[in-house]
């Protein structure tokens, strides 16, 4: 597995960050710089990683996203971040930078971003937001969906309006399916079949996202939809597996909104928004295959690509409309 998934950066209070690597990381015992661009660091060294751990607290009054470059005596040095980015009232914002390609490159921090709805940012979420500089925004929602979570993002970024229905062949995929008091199994087996769906029924959409990709400018770019995980986690994973990042970390990366997605949060936005009844509680449990994050959903939608493609890239040239030119201009648009 890459080296950047045994490292984790959190901030687990204001001004004070830390980084815990596991026993297996090449960075267990490591020197530590830290820069707000995550190409250029000074030689200052702040610290350093002892046993796996390593915390330093320093003031940063404008919010703006901290980067560190480790480096041991088994490896070169390597940049890394905190993956969920701490914006006051969203929902599973995560960088996607730092994964090891197959040419040796890394994704580059701060290019491309992952969430679900922003309705809720708060006025100190914006502030971080905008520091953020997204130019960007491709939007997975429908429209109605939209409506009843919207949001004035800072900054005015372009929106991409790609809009794909969260269920299959129609909008009230799950409202008709919660409708008949499924079984979790059910819940599965639709969740299975929705992420295939995103393989067969959507490709005018993802194959607007590379093009998007291809031609945007130099700011960031957000991937986003209602909970940030089934849309948005498929159109990321082909982006990852387009610029050759392995499917483990892709698996990874996916598997990550369980982790940030808030499921306790969600709960009542679900219900309401599927109209499920939580008489006894009996509503949260038929809904819970619907906010959790499965492996099994991102293979579903693999198993497709794999049987009838042989693999993601030759899905995109072939459905996509993404040339050998492209690949090689997404890589040098998004890695370093």
């Amino acid at each position: 597995m890459d080296q950047i998934c045994s490292i984790e950066v959190s901030s687990p209070a204001y001004g004070r960050h830390q980084i815990i690597c596991r026993p297996s990381s090449n960075f267990y015992e490591a020197t530590v710089r830290c820069s707000g661009d995550p190409k250029n660091f000074d030689d200052e060294i702040i610290g350093h990683i002892i046993n796996g751990k390593f915390s330093i607290a320093f003031d940063n009054p404008d919010n703006n996203r901290q980067y560190f470059c480790l480096e041991s005596a088994s490896s070169g040095p390597l940049v890394c971040a905190q993956r969920n980015v701490l914006l006051e009232g969203s929902v599973n914002f995560r960088d996607i930078g730092g994964y090891l390609t197959e040419s040796g490159n890394r994704i580059a921090w701060g290019k491309i971003y992952r969430s679900g709805h922003l309705s809720d940012l708060t006025a100190l979420g914006k502030i971080a937001y905008a520091n953020l500089d997204v130019g960007m925004v491709v939007d997975f929602r429908l429209v109605e969906e939209k409506a009843n979570e919207n949001a004035e993002l800072p900054g005015a970024p372009n929106v991409c309006q790609l809009g794909i229905m969260p269920g299959v062949g129609t909008a009230h995929y799950f409202h008709d399916l919660f409708a008949t008091k499924p079984r979790e199994i059910d819940v599965v087996e639709a969740m299975h079949e929705m992420m295939r769906y995103l393989v067969t029924d959507n490709i005018d959409a993802y194959g607007q996202l590379f093009q998007l990709l291809l031609h945007s400018d130099n700011a960031g770019v957000l991937l986003n939809c209602s909970a940030g995980k089934e849309r948005t986690g498929f159109g990321i994973a082909l982006v990852l597996e387009c610029l050759g990042v392995p499917r483990e970390v892709v698996l990874y990366d996916f598997m990550l909104s369980k982790k940030y997605f808030p499921v306790e949060d969600e709960i009542d936005r679900v219900l309401r928004k599927y109209g499920v009844s939580n008489e006894n509680g009996e509503g949260v449990n038929i809904i819970m295959p619907l906010l959790e994050t499965r492996e099994s959903y991102l293979n579903a939608a693999f198993d497709y690509i794999d049987k009838y493609y042989g693999c993601t890239k030759a899905f995109a040239k072939q459905c996509l409309g993404v040339g050998d030119v492209d690949f090689v201009r997404l890589v040098n648009k998004y890695t370093d």
